[in-house]
This record gives C-alpha cells, sequence and structure tokens, in this order.
C-alpha cells in the first residue's frame, strides 16, 4: 500500500513557533556547488561559521537545506555513507542557530530517542509515532541538544515543546540546524529506519519509504 497522508482535518502546529520570519534562504549543499568542498568538516565551529555567515550575507534569517538534494562532497568524511554510495538527503534542513525550540507539529508519541556518538551521524535524535486516517508513520529529528526534554513512550501533543537544536556532539559534527524526516511503517519494517540518505539505485522507492518531509512543516 503506497503511504497517503492527508492533514486537511489536522492542525500542523509551526516546527519553531512564531521564529522564522520572512522567506528562507535555499542553500546548496550539491557537489555542483564547489563551496561544498572547502567545508571544514573535522572544525565545527569553522564549519557553522560558514554556513552562518553565508546565511548572514543572504539577507534572510533562516536557511533550508533540501529533501533528495545529492551531497556527495560534504558526506565525504563519512565512509560507510560514501561506500553504500547514500548521497541523496532524505530530510529536509532546517538552518536555525543554537539552542531554537522545537514544537511538537503533531500529536505523537516518543516512539525512540537517544544520541549517535559518531561524527557524522544524527547526535541527539528522537523518533515520534503519528497515527492519521488510520495510518501509521513516524516523524525523525536530528541534532538536537541532550539530555532530552521528553522520554520514551511519552504523548507529545501538537505545539508541546519538543526539543532544542544542538551543537557540536549533539548535532552530529554538523552545523547547527534541524534534519526533519518521515519513515513510513513499511521503511521501519524493512529495516530502514536509521538512513538518512539513500543511494541513486534506491531513489525510486524513496518516496514510499521517506516521503517527502515538508508537509509536516509550516512557518
Amino acid at each position: 500500500m503506497n503511504f497517503n497522508y492527508k492533514l486537511d482535518k489536522f492542525d500542523v502546529y509551526p516546527l519553531f513557533g512564531d521564529l522564522l520570519k520572512g522567506e528562507p534562504y535555499v542553500f546548496d549543499f550539491s557537489s555542483k556547488n564547489p563551496k561544498t568542498l572547502n567545508y571544514n568538516l573535522d572544525n565545527f565551529q569553522e564549519f557553522n561559521e560558514d554556513i552562518f555567515n553565508e546565511l548572514k550575507h543572504s539577507g534572510k534569517k533562516w536557511g533550508i537545506g533540501e529533501y533528495l538534494e545529492e551531497r556527495k562532497n560534504i558526506l565525504r568524511g563519512s565512509i560507510n555513507i560514501i561506500n553504500e554510495k547514500r548521497i541523496y538527503h532524505l530530510g529536509l534542513d532546517i538552518i536555525v542557530p543554537y539552542n531554537s525550540v522545537v514544537f511538537c507539529p503533531l500529536n505523537g508519541y516518543v516512539h525512540k530517542l537517544g544520541k549517535e556518538t559518531q561524527k557524522g551521524n544524527y547526535g541527539g535524535y528522537l523518533v515520534l509515532k503519528h497515527q492519521v486516517n488510520n495510518q501509521t508513520f513516524y516523524s525523525l529529528y536530528g541534532h538536537l541538544k541532550t539530555p532530552h526534554k521528553v522520554q520514551l513512550g511519552e504523548k507529545i501533543l501538537a505545539g508541546q515543546e519538543l526539543a532544542l537544536i544542538g551543537k557540536e556532539s549533539d548535532s552530529g559534527g554538523w552545523f547547527c540546524h534541524l534534519h526533519l524526516q518521515i519513515i513510513t511503517q513499511k521503511a521501519m519494517n524493512e529495516g530502514y529506519s536509521e538512513w538518512g540518505y539513500i543511494s541513486k539505485e534506491l531513489l525510486s522507492k524513496a518516496k514510499e519509504y521517506f516521503p517527502d518531509p515538508n508537509f509536516l512543516f509550516k512557518w
């Protein structure tokens, strides 16, 4: 069964409340952008500063990194991902400062939470389980400040404070941002729940396993 979400009867709460002003600056993290080879992936402060300087010079207040974008260059430090050729981004990145408050967009339960300590991974993360129109799906939030503000199994309501944006080890060494991703029950059942990137060979299945998360992002 194909994943089909209809939220017209539900209120999706703005993920960052009233923080996001104006339109976003859309970053180009693809390998077509030569800047991506200049990022110092081994130095969080420098990497983060480069990103937020680019944002500042754009005149925008916040940024976006796109869903299904090819990112071979900035993944060059993640050997396992490069070896598996999983270079297409499965989430939506919202670039905002450290400690920004993340709110729950839709009622759900805390299905999983933790912290990945390996550099280049999610750092602090959590997964919410949702049920809409008799269909179950999951939303994943990566690069969060730890310790977490919520507990495993806790029911979280739309509009409730969910997390804070992390940095350094809490962001997995990435610049400050939120990685928002949707995971279907099928992806969970087939063992793809940990993936944040997908290979070109599996791109045709991306929307079946990891649908476009923009439907859950309101500002």
